[in-house]
């Protein structure tokens, strides 16, 4: 009997017996170490206790029974004292149950223990019952159990354990033990990988005996304490891809350390200028990812036992400097997107030992000329893209066989280069390629085909000045081509078979496609044909690329139907993009239940017809754009199930009717949850807005947590680990933003818009609307709306655009509006609206168009004054009881200031002032008092 998930090569366990004597019995003689490997195919049946593959002194070592697809851990057992193993490795063994330990763990001589990568049903974990064993090393790397899995308490009673890793358990608590960094006898520490731990280092006390401190891919939090200098045994510290912030600390207090990486945080501060000479041992220091500023010591790169130096991603400034000693042990130097600037060190030709060099997306500026590599005995990457450089060949004689052969990756994208580097024609092994960016004109030569030899490579030429390229690339070895942002015109070249991604958009290709063409793209899994000037129809054959992620044909001429199994029969297809071009008849109606669909992009042709309700199996559906065509239907509400829809385009078809939920109301999920953009302008919907619509859209009611992204960035796999990768596909979608119409490629996720403009919708709006606190943008326009403007609307304190007009709305503009501060676009135009305009300092920016055609409006910005006893409609503005009309303030000062000269002259003359307190006392009886309760009311 076989334990089947477990493969044959694989050990099943080890147990090493450090015995004492001679003799037979091995549990009690001493003899010299004996390996015993249970290996998979073999099992000790309970019922065989004899089994001829184990000596018969151990048969009670290991009691074993075979489970329908696992074996199961029952017990193990040793006769006698069973005093002498040391090393016992039960790892992998697929062990399902509880673990029953209390006879093996009398094996007191035992120091080492590997459980890993095991399943145990117990939860919470076990009591192991070997907490009093001295010096032992535990190692539970990827063992899972099937409940939660807290660090266990009685790990606390581990007073002598050396060793403890962890990795991979899924272990989940609020905050991480502390007292287990402050065990004495503990040397190495491994919890990484488990991205549900919490935690934050402690205070570490000196005379620590740790060694090696390792939390990466954790949740860990919280500075990093000074304490940390403490432990002046440290080797090993990684802290990579926590939460880590604060200032860095300085590694050269460790003596002992070997590397150090505090990749991935937000870490900030500067580097020491000196003590690197001190850390022998040092051979490698990785801070990529983080907020780490000021210069770059140029000791780091003289230490002569440093390998990997990981500076990316930072904030780093200054020029590059280098002494003249350089290490010759450096192989990987990586400065990449920094604030580096000036000219590039000449010293840099003295790196002869290095193999990746990467010095992109920096500042640095001036002439470099490529013979800085000849004397790099084994380059494999070397990237001065994105750059302010100009790369030059000096070689007059044209001689590059001292270049070393680059054998993985060669940026030289953004380089201000007007032609293709000879020395390129040498470089037969390299794998990737980039000189996109640059002022490269012509035909491509026929030899750049060459690079990589045999192997296949990537090549990007993007955003150059080429005119023309071979029609016929069948026989070359290219896996990866990027074309976009050129200007070619002509046939689509015909790529090489088995091409992974290809990207010919942004030229002026102007052919018909060839079914040559769909069959040598049957392997890609990204292909992109946007804005071209391409003709004809799509052939079904795109049907036969099965693993294809990113298909983009749109701003064509394309036309005839899209072939049904784009949404029937591909289950890879993440982008669909035909927008822009004629494709005509109904849309695909039957679409796949594995749909893998995020973005559907069909704006801008002819399609008519309805939905097809099966584009509900697009469960992870992001952006539906089928805007601009002639689509006939009633409103979708049906979509609203989808859990990822983020856009909502349906503007300018023929969708009718009245938003009605009268065939979804027994649902009790949430609709349109994360909704960011919906657009059903220009269509002939009507009826008013039920109270439900607005409160539906969670998303744009409150605040996400975290730092915005893009809402949908599709990218290929496959990609993401590769030398110089970028995300590749972003989608675009045109909205009308404040009154024009803008297309927008990249939009974060804080992004709120909604347009249900020209269409014919009536009754009040909704006072829900103000529910919508984090709207961006609000366009109501062109409708039937009547009644009042909701005063809710101002609790959207981030609106920066909203467009009521061409409505029948009337009354005052709410008061409670003032204080808008975000507002950038009004238009209240054309509406019944009256009283005065708010004149608080957002309003006033505003142009008097905003408020045209509306009879009963005053106030500025238009010229039409309100009269004296007109109730002055602004609201109170933040820091003060009331907004002064300081036109009928003014009158009114000039008024009783002469009256206050009159009467002070008066008061003088002994009859006058008789007369003067008769007549003011009359004054105040019959005018003033009433005058002011009026503006008091």
């Amino acid at each position: 009997m076989f334990c089947h998930p477990l493969p044959s090569y694989l050990l099943l366990a080890t147990v090493i017996l450090a015995t004492r004597g001679h003799g037979a019995n091995l549990c009690h003689q001493d003899q010299s170490a004996a390996l015993l490997r249970l290996k998979a195919g073999f099992h000790f049946d309970t019922m065989s206790p004899n089994c001829p593959l184990f000596p018969s002194q151990l048969r009670n070592l290991s009691s074993w029974k075979v489970d329908t697809n696992c074996c199961t851990w029952e017990g193990v057992t040793c006769d006698g004292t069973s005093g002498y193993v040391t090393a016992l490795d039960l790892s992998c063994l697929c062990i399902l149950g509880n673990l029953s330990t209390s006879d093996i763990f009398k094996l007191t001589s035992l120091r080492s223990l590997s459980l890993a990568y095991n399943n145990f049903d117990a939860s919470p974990w076990p009591s192991f019952g070997f907490e009093q064993l001295t010096g032992l090393r535990l190692t539970l790397d990827g063992t899972k159990f099937s409940g939660p899995s807290p660090v266990p308490e009685h790990f606390v009673e581990f007073s002598s354990l050396t060793v403890l890793s962890l990795q991979r358990c899924g272990l989940t608590r609020t905050t991480f033990p502390s007292w287990i960094f402050h065990i004495k006898s503990l040397m190495s520490l491994d919890v990484s990988g488990n991205e549900n731990l919490c935690g934050e280092l402690p205070e570490f006390i000196e005379g620590s005996a740790l060694q090696e401190l390792l939390v990466s891919g954790t949740k860990f939090s919280g500075k990093i304490p000074e304490s940390i200098s403490n432990l002046r045994n440290l080797t090993a510290l990684d802290l990579s891809n926590c939460r880590f912030h604060g200032l860095i600390p300085s590694f050269t207090q460790w003596p002992m350390i070997r590397w150090v990486d505090l990749s991935g945080n937000n870490i900030t501060g500067s580097l020491p200028s000196d003590g690197y000479l001190s850390l022998h041992n040092l051979t490698e220091i990785t801070l990529s990812n983080n907020s780490i500023s000021g210069v770059i010591p140029p000791a780091l790169f003289s230490h002569p036992s440093l390998k990997y130096l990981d500076l990316s991603q930072n904030n780093f400034t200054g020029n590059f400097l280098l002494y003249p000693n350089i290490s010759s042990s450096l192989r990987a130097i990586d400065v990449s997107f920094n604030k580096l600037q000036g000219p590039l060190p000449k010293f840099l030709s003295k790196f002869v030992g290095i193999e990746l060099l990467d010095l992109s997306s920096n500042n640095f500026t001036g002439f470099v000329g490529l013979s800085f590599i000849k004397n790099y005995k084994e380059l494999w990457y070397l990237s001065l893209s994105h750059n302010k450089l100009s790369v030059v060949e000096e070689d007059g004689n044209h001689s590059y066989v001292e270049y070393p052969v680059i054998m993985e990756l060669l940026g030289l994208a953004s380089c201000n280069l007007s032609y293709i580097p000879k020395f390129l024609m040498h470089q037969t092994r390299l794998s990737d390629l980039d000189l996109s960016d640059n002022n490269i004109g012509g035909h491509i030569p026929d030899w750049i085909w060459a690079i990589g030899g045999p192997f296949s490579v990537s090549l990007n030429l993007s955003h150059n000045l080429f005119t023309s390229v071979n029609s016929n690339l069948s026989n070359t070895s290219i896996r990866d081509f990027d074309l976009h942002s050129n200007k070619i015109e002509g046939a689509l070249p015909l790529p090489p078979s088995g091409t992974y991604r290809l990207d010919y958009s942004n030229n002026h290709f102007n052919s018909s496609i060839t079914p040559e063409f769909w069959s040598r793209t049957s392997s890609a899994n990204s292909l992109s044909l946007a804005n071209n000037s391409l003709t004809g129809e799509v052939s079904q054959l795109i049907c036969n690329s099965i693993d294809i992620g990113v298909l983009d044909l749109s701003f064509n001429n394309f036309s005839g139907s899209i072939p049904p199994c784009l949404l029937k029969h591909t289950k890879r297809l993440e982008v669909l993009n035909l927008r822009g071009n004629k494709f005509h008849g109904s849309l695909p109606q039957d679409i796949s239940e594995d749909c893998a669909l995020q973005i559907i992009d069909l704006n801008g042709n002819k399609l008519v017809g309805n939905l097809p309700v099966s584009m509900i199996n697009c469960q992870i559906l992001q952006v539906l754009d089928l805007g601009n065509n002639l689509i006939v239907d009633t409103y979708p509400e049906w979509l609203g199930v989808l859990p990822s829809l983020k856009v909502l385009v349906l503007k300018s078809n023929r969708f009718h009717g009245p938003i009605d939920y009268s065939g979804m109301n027994k649902q009790t999920h949430p609709f349109f949850p994360e909704l960011q953009v919906l657009d059903l302008s220009s269509n002939s919907f009507n009826g008013s807005i039920p109270t439900r619509f607005f409160k539906q859209f969670k998303a744009m009611m409150a605040v996400s947590s975290g730092a915005p992204n893009m809402y949908v960035e599709v990218i290929p796999m496959s990609s993401a680990s590769s030398p110089g990768y970028r995300p590749y596909y972003r989608d675009s979608i045109t909205i009308t933003l404040k009154g024009q119409e803008t297309t927008m490629v990249q939009i974060l996720s804080v992004f709120m818009y909604i347009d249900l403009s020209k269409n014919n919708f009536e009754g009040s709006i909704p006072r829900e609307i103000g529910d919508l606190k984090i709207l961006k943008q609000l366009n109501l326009s062109r409708n039937s709306f009547t009644g009042g403007i909701p005063p809710h609307i101002a609790n959207m304190l981030q609106l920066e655009s909203l467009d009521l007009s061409y409505n029948q709305l009337s009354g005052e503009i709410p008061p409670a509006m003032a204080p808008m501060s975000f507002l950038e676009m009004l238009n209240l135009s054309y509406n019944h609206l009256s009283g005065m305009i708010p004149q608080s300092s957002q309003f006033l920016t505003f142009p008097n168009t905003s408020f045209l055609g509306n009879g009963e409006l005053c106030g500025k910005p238009l010229t039409r004054l309100c009269v004296s006893n007109q109730a002055p409609s602004a609201a109170p503005t933040p820091g003060s009881s009331k907004d002064l009309n300081w036109e009928f303030l003014s009158v009114e000062v000039g008024i009783i200031s002469g009256l206050a000269v009159v009467v002070v002259t008066t008061l003088l003359w002994g009859n006058g002032r008789r007369w003067v307190y008769w007549h003011v006392d009359k004054f105040w009886l019959l005018v003033l008092y009433p005058w002011i309760c009026r503006r008091l009311r």
